[in-house]
């Protein structure tokens, strides 16, 4: 049986990929619905903006990433975590797959936001499809190494759920947090390089006032992107760096940074839809040649616009 402590760390861990699974299904189908849509009305001869298909990927892999938790539920059902059936290895695979995909469109969408907000450059259509779908091949051909490797014994119980054996050691690194830390520490560097070019470029006027107030506005949201993701994936990627290293971690750690990860979905759903105005409730697709202006907080369904911070109006003599 599970001990306790486990059980009620689970549970809450079960919960939260629910939460996580349910909000990301939901902007994931209504960004596909919008994007048939924009398709079909414009036809081939306006590209669909490629942040939001940025968007539509990072939410698949969040889709991926909180399945593999709430499988928790089977071990809550069974008060117990069996190896070797079904719902193991497709726990193991599902954190394998949707961890190390959080974490590669994370930084996409930073690389991306970098050269279209500093550089006003995005690559070529054709270009884009490609690079997505070698994304994919990369992440998922991690995950296939690892089980060509070893066919059998690959997905065990790994403290709280099912990954990766403890002793393939090797595999855990190479296959997967060598990624998740290059992911992690590669979007800080993206986004505070990002950060000073747009306050270098505050300073030496380079914007016109309109388009400085865009992007005074765009670097003060800039911190919520790297802050969620590290936020969220840190805690665990340490605690199985300690395990690597002949310290396991608790239970109750395991749990803390489980329910960390999988809010993982919750949360990019929540920062994405209110901190960029990608027009998802417009009958028109979003522009593609939107930089610093799009980086706003939409009250959806009106005309207004809010951000967070304050207003302060100053109103003197004429």
């Amino acid at each position: 049986p599970l001990p306790p402590g486990l059980h009620r760390g689970l549970t809450a861990v079960t919960v939260l990929g629910y939460l996580s699974f349910l909000s990301s299904t939901a902007l994931f189908l209504f960004i596909g619905f919008r994007l048939f849509q924009w398709r079909r009305g414009s036809g081939k001869a306006q590209p669909l903006n490629q942040f939001v298909l940025l968007i539509f990927n990072l939410l698949l892999a969040d889709l991926q990433q909180s399945v593999a938790f709430l499988l928790n539920t089977q071990w809550l059902i069974d008060d117990s975590i069996t190896v070797g059936t079904a719902t193991c290895w497709a726990q193991g695979w599902f954190v394998s797959t949707g961890d190390l995909a959080s974490g590669v469109w994370c930084s996409a969408i930073g690389l991306h936001t970098f050269a279209s907000v500093l550089f006003n450059y995005r690559m070529r259509p054709a270009m884009f499809y490609c690079t997505i779908i070698s994304l994919w091949v990369f992440i998922y051909g991690c995950a296939v190494i690892g089980v060509g490797m070893h066919p059998t014994d690959f997905y065990v119980r790994a403290g709280a759920w099912c990954w990766i054996d403890g002793k393939f050691s090797g595999a855990r690194l190479w296959l997967h947090y060598f990624w998740i830390f290059v992911a992690e520490f590669g979007t800080i560097v993206v986004y505070v390089s990002l950060y000073i070019g747009l306050i270098s470029r505050l300073r030496s006027n380079y914007y016109t006032p309109l388009a400085a107030k865009h992007a005074k506005q765009a670097a003060r949201l800039m911190a919520l992107y790297p802050a969620v993701y590290i936020m969220c994936t840190l805690p665990l990627a340490s605690a199985r760096m300690m395990s690597i290293a002949g310290s396991p971690p608790s239970y109750e750690r395991l749990c803390v940074a489980g329910a960390m990860i999988t809010s993982n979905g919750w949360l990019d759903v929540l920062v994405y839809t209110l901190t960029r105005r990608i027009s998802l409730f417009s009958n028109e697709p979003p522009p593609d040649a939107l930089g610093v202006e799009t980086f706003t907080v939409p009250f959806f369904g009106g005309s207004q616009t809010g951000r967070f911070g304050t207003v302060t109006t100053i109103e003197g003599p004429p």
